[in-house]
């Protein structure tokens, strides 16, 4: 799948990612549009030390539940 990686300080590289797994329980979800908020940005700044790259960003998402295991 195609993604947009927070790579460093300042840096964000479009790239290819491994398809995720399901887990049982766990639902996947196809995402068709996600938004960016304040810890994002603090994020991409370099000023939050809880969210070390590389990272996919973005945890505002919208989607459709594709496939559910379990």
């Amino acid at each position: 799948m195609k993604a947009l990686v927070y790579t460093a300080n300042e840096e964000m590289t479009y790239r290819e990612e491994p398809e995720p797994t399901v887990q049982p329980g766990d639902s996947l979800v196809a995402i068709e549009a996600v938004g960016i908020c304040g810890s994002d940005m603090h994020a991409y700044l370099g000023h939050d030390e809880r969210r070390v790259p590389p990272l996919i960003l973005g945890h505002e998402a919208r989607g459709n539940r594709y496939r559910r295991s379990g």
